[in-house]
């Protein structure tokens, strides 16, 4: 079972549900300490889930072990389970996890906040420590 944060209601003047994915090592507190009470005291219906492995949410595997796709369907879980689908909005591995949700699922919109670019840091990361040993080594 995810943990899941659920906070205000649908209205008439806003009938989506809005859904936050966290970022890596982060849980659905990250959400709720600044964002969740704004928006349903404002009148939405907000959401914030637990990926498999953070927070409350239990996984039976090492987190080491969980791809992206493992965190897309704790996000259909979610998102299946609303009577309206969600906007969903993401943040760093959640923008990516966003991302790849949206390859295969529509929504009202999404949102990425400083997020992960859909094919990852690695190539940027070895160019960077590239230069760096180059930088380094010269006296």
């Amino acid at each position: 079972m995810l943990e899941v944060i659920d906070k205000g209601h649908c209205s008439d003047a806003h009938p989506t549900p809005v859904l936050f994915v966290h970022g890596a090592l982060h849980a659905p507190w990250c959400w709720d300490e600044h964002f969740l009470n704004f928006f349903a005291d404002n009148g939405y219906r907000v959401l914030a889930l637990s990926l498999r492995g953070h927070g409350g949410s239990p996984t039976s595997k090492r987190l080491r072990s969980c791809w992206s796709a493992d965190y897309v369907e704790d996000m259909c879980l979610v998102a299946d389970s609303l009577p309206a689908t969600p906007l969903v909005i993401g943040h760093s591995m959640g923008g990516f996890i966003v991302q790849k949700y949206l390859e295969t699922h529509r929504a009202p919109a999404g949102v990425l906040m400083a997020s992960v670019p859909p094919r990852g840091h690695l190539r940027a990361a070895l160019r960077l420590i590239g230069r760096l040993r180059g930088v380094l080594r010269d006296p």
